[in-house]
């Protein structure tokens, strides 16, 4: 059995053990799960040909479990999907769970050897592993995260170390690919949450800041109470409308 670490993420070999002749030994040695395709096709089908992509690799090299590869590919809450968004695409393609990590001590291209010479077809599968994703994408979430990660380094620096990167620094940002899943909305619910504010915000109940330029209707924002992205429904029972203080105190006070 391969070893894994605390978080069952598989350990990867001692460099040693990355020599060539053992690495043929390796592959000479193997045998390639049965594919077991499941005809159910929904989250196949939601989800872009890039993220297949990286769900693949994270599952058949990096030996990341389902709701991991939900967190940390896809970008959602692992406590809501239980795993199961990366796990119909993966059983779509036929990689049940005796596929998980087979690849982890090998090259991708040892990998699609392996599955060209298999007699099972794995043409998709290798499709998705020949795919040239961007190196630079992230999702929304582990966006905000290394930001706040940053920020906090940046905080704990003295002022007279961050004047001298400052200096230093690019003046223009680096553009990058995010990518990221939303929740569309019912426009009843937000304007009829609108409508029974009447212009004031529903936690300080202050009057809207603002007016918005496009209407001239009192500026407020419209927060789910329980996040969609955590079962949380879009009714009005689950809806205040807050002005922009208050909204961002709901989500980082």
């Amino acid at each position: 059995m391969r070893p894994r670490s605390h978080d069952d993420r598989l350990v990867p070999l001692n460099q040693k053990w990355r020599s060539t002749e053992a690495i043929r030994k390796i592959v000479n040695l193997m045998t390639l799960p049965t594919l077991k395709k499941k005809a159910r096709r929904r989250e196949f089908d939601s989800t872009d040909e890039a993220l297949r992509a990286n769900v693949v690799k994270a599952w058949l090299f990096d030996g990341l479990t389902h709701r991991q590869i939900d967190d940390e590919i896809l970008g959602l809450d692992r406590n809501f999907t239980k795993g199961f968004q990366s796990m119909g695409v993966l059983h779509f393609l036929g990689l049940i769970g005796e596929f998980r990590g087979v690849f982890a001590y090998i090259s991708h291209n040892e990998a699609i050897s392996l599955m060209n010479e298999d007699s099972q077809d794995f043409s998709e599968v290798i499709a998705l592993l020949l795919k040239q994703t961007d190196r630079q994408v992230a999702t929304l979430k582990q966006l905000t995260e290394i930001e706040i990660e940053e920020l906090a380094s940046s905080m704990a620096d003295s002022s007279e170390k961050r004047r001298s990167r400052i200096l230093k620094a690019n003046k223009f940002s680096e553009r990058i690919s995010v990518r990221t899943f939303t929740y569309k909305r019912n426009p009843d619910i937000v304007a009829e949450a609108l409508h029974r504010a009447s212009g004031l915000c529903e936690d300080c109940k202050k009057t809207a800041p603002f007016k918005r330029m496009s209407d001239g209707s009192p500026y407020l924002e419209v927060h789910h109470i329980l996040p969609l992205s955590k079962g949380g429904e879009d009714s009005l029972n689950n809806v205040l409308a807050l002005c922009p203080n208050c909204h961002r105190k709901r989500h980082y006070g």
